[in-house]
């Protein structure tokens, strides 16, 4: 008994020791227990709580839920995330158009439509007839051609000047140079025309404001051109009206297209009504018109109504095969053809080597007609060229005059 008494004695005062110590440095203990289940907790909460949410289309789409339940463990934690995926379907899309309209690069075709009739672009408000529509062979296709206009130009000729193949130097261009040239002054001229004016209202309006003797030749069928036109002639354009003409492939055919289908009194009552809706108007040129232009019969209604309004015709010599020039002679109606196509390719620096080209044939033949068309670039380009043609010695003037100049040396 003495012994277990003994025995039994340290284990006594160790348990007295270690109950003082408890009592002591309870509330401290308490304390650090408490922080190190409090750190326990936040760190799970943060491993739970901290993800992504990567916002593509492989998300599960119901018709009548756009919920999404996620679920963590250990802890049957359950969230629900109001998900709208219309809205940033919506987002995503505006940003890439966005995105492609500031670089110019070619926008997918479902998205055209909707930016178009937010950026003002014009469009037909009837559809084309159906039995023209199949009667017109299938279009190229475009769709990997970066340096397409198609979208309201049919495919133009990279030629430098009518139906002349491309020369490096522009003393290989087969210019007509007039034994007795036609005198325009001391400088030589150049008329820059630039068409489709009207289809793009905010790039129409750029080229509006170009303060210079620029030649704008709209389009017939926009609704917004009242405000387009007088900003032009307050700016010191020559206004032009650009008849839409049937190409060679159905490619953005307007509703008042005119073409080879119809009858010649067909064409000529169109025609005549595009003429009367539009005031100062000196001239046409025609839109597209690859196959139109080459039918004579029908193009005679053309000049027919032309020479009736004392209006000039510049032939925009999409095909090499118009008959333009022999109509207009016939009906004594006054006739230019373009020289030159500006941009071919939305880029400043071939932009300006077009300018550079079109300066050339005015020196070696007394004037230059060059068509251009309402792009970002070709209005950057005209803003740099313009000044210079002062120290050029180079005269910029209305289509008018070089077409008056033109056909009184003709006669």
């Amino acid at each position: 008994m003495t012994k277990s008494r003994k025995q039994s004695t340290p284990f006594r005062l160790l348990r007295k020791r270690f109950t003082s110590c408890i009592r002591k440095y309870f509330t401290l203990f308490r304390i650090l227990v408490a922080c190190g289940i409090f750190i326990l907790l936040l760190g799970i909460l943060l491993n739970q709580h901290v993800y992504r949410l990567n916002l593509q289309d492989d998300f599960p789409q119901n018709n009548n839920e756009n919920i999404i339940e996620v679920s963590y463990a250990p802890e049957p934690v359950v969230e629900t995330i109001e998900f709208e995926t219309e809205w940033l379907r919506q987002q995503r899309d505006e940003d890439y158009i966005h995105q492609a309209l500031q670089t110019e690069e070619p926008v997918e075709a479902k998205y055209v439509i909707a930016d178009e009739i937010e950026q003002g672009t014009a469009f037909p408000t009837q559809t084309p007839d159906e039995n023209l529509m199949s009667a017109l062979p299938k279009a190229q296709d475009f769709s990997t051609n970066d340096e397409d206009y198609s979208r309201y130009e049919e495919d133009l000729p990279h030629d430098v000047i009518d139906t002349e193949p491309h020369h490096p130097k522009i003393r290989g261009i087969d210019i007509k140079v007039f034994s007795k040239p036609p005198y325009f002054g001391d400088k030589p001229v150049i008329a820059i025309v630039i068409d489709d004016m009207g289809d793009n209202y905010r790039r129409s309006k750029d080229i509006s404001s170009l303060q210079a003797p620029i030649t704008s030749s709209f389009l017939t069928y926009p609704k917004k051109l009242d405000k387009l036109i007088a900003d032009s002639l307050q700016s010191g354009h020559e206004i032009m009206l650009h008849v839409p003409m049937q190409p060679k492939s159905n490619i953005n055919l307007s509703a008042d297209i005119l073409t080879v289908e119809m009858s010649p009194a067909e064409v000529r009552k169109n025609f005549q009504k595009m003429v009367d809706r539009f005031a100062h108007i000196k001239g046409i040129n025609n839109h597209m018109g690859s196959r139109f232009t080459e039918d004579k019969v029908r193009m005679s209604e053309i000049m027919k109504v032309l020479k009736e309004k004392n209006l000039f015709f510049l032939d925009s010599k999409t095909t090499p095969h118009s008959i333009g020039d022999k109509v207009a002679k016939q009906y004594g109606v006054n006739y230019v053809s373009r020289n030159v196509f500006l941009d071919n390719k939305n880029d400043f620096q071939y932009i300006l080597k077009q300018l550079s080209r079109t300066e050339k044939i005015a020196h070696k033949n007394g004037y230059a007609v060059a068509i251009g068309h309402p792009k970002s670039q070709t209005f950057a380009a005209l803003k740099h060229w313009l000044p210079t043609l002062k120290d050029k010695q180079i005269k910029l003037v209305p289509l008018s005059e070089i077409v008056s100049v033109l056909n009184t040396s003709a006669k």
